[in-house]
């Protein structure tokens, strides 16, 4: 992405990635092959891959940092943002920040076409997706990368486990919960990390809960507390159901527009 990042920017990524963050370099909690939450992930691609049609909403995203300091003083920050999607698909990420939108990601699977906006600049970056080769290649390239951060990670339980010192996992089902008005299915992540792993001389935990919301295929809340660096919560408010503006999915008219051909990006990697 072609778009400076300012001072504010770069502290919002530094507290998506403390979200991200665990036992692993990464909130990955794993039972089994099949079970797997990725709390950052989740965060800071919330619409996932496919593209979701028939249910248009748009809410306000409250991200809440809150840590205990050993003198006992309590640190915290909050953000906010905003999500949109209309009903072909059409998605609007604006990054939590302190105050208005400042970086803003659109993605118009209908015309092919994804826009990266620095309001604050008045730039866009307009990407063509509309060619399924690249994408491929780019799917293609992504799946290699987490196999390669899966058998890293892997390779770090092997020496863990010989030394006596591999963290348990557990995966707990809460049920249905309502939220906001709709019905989420909450799904508890537990991770306890043994005495000796970290020179903590007792156990600790680390736990996280996901909030999913299967009529809007969306996490609607995230919690993570790590005794380590405090507590994140994520989740969405003020959620409304209604068709969102189309003119949301369309780079303002008034910007300065550069044109980057995915091949062109590709190559830049």
């Amino acid at each position: 992405m072609k778009i400076r990042t300012t001072s504010t920017t770069v502290f919002v990524m530094a507290l998506l990635a403390l979200a991200a963050g665990s036992y692993f370099d990464r909130q990955t909690v794993v039972a089994n092959d099949k079970e797997r939450f990725e709390f950052g992930s989740e965060i800071e691609h919330p619409f996932g891959e496919k593209a979701v049609k028939g249910a248009p909403f748009s809410a306000q995203v409250t991200f809440d940092t809150t840590q205990t300091l050993a003198n006992g003083v309590h640190v915290s920050h909050k953000m906010t943002g905003m999500l949109y999607r209309d009903s072909e698909g059409r998605t609007r990420q604006e990054l939590p920040r302190d105050g208005a939108p400042e970086i803003v990601f659109i993605n118009d699977n209908v015309a092919g076409a994804r826009y990266d906006v620095n309001m604050l600049q008045r730039t866009v970056t307009k990407l063509d997706v509309s060619e399924v080769r690249l994408n491929g290649e780019i799917e293609t390239r992504s799946r290699v990368r987490r196999e390669n951060e899966e058998r890293e990670q892997k390779e770090k339980m092997t020496a863990r486990r010989a030394q006596g010192k591999e963290p348990q996992r557990k995966v707990e089902s809460l049920g249905s919960q309502t939220f906001e008005g709709l019905q989420a299915e909450v799904t508890r992540f537990t991770i306890t990390i043994p005495a000796g792993s970290e020179g903590n001389d007792q156990p600790f935990d680390i736990v996280s809960e996901r909030w999913f919301s299967p009529e809007l295929q969306i996490a609607v809340m995230g919690k993570r507390n790590d005794p380590r660096s405090g507590e994140v919560v994520y989740r969405l408010t003020n959620i409304n159901r209604s068709e969102p503006s189309h003119a949301l999915f369309e780079a303002p008219a008034d910007f300065t527009v550069t044109e980057e051909k995915m091949m062109m990006r590709r190559r830049s990697q």
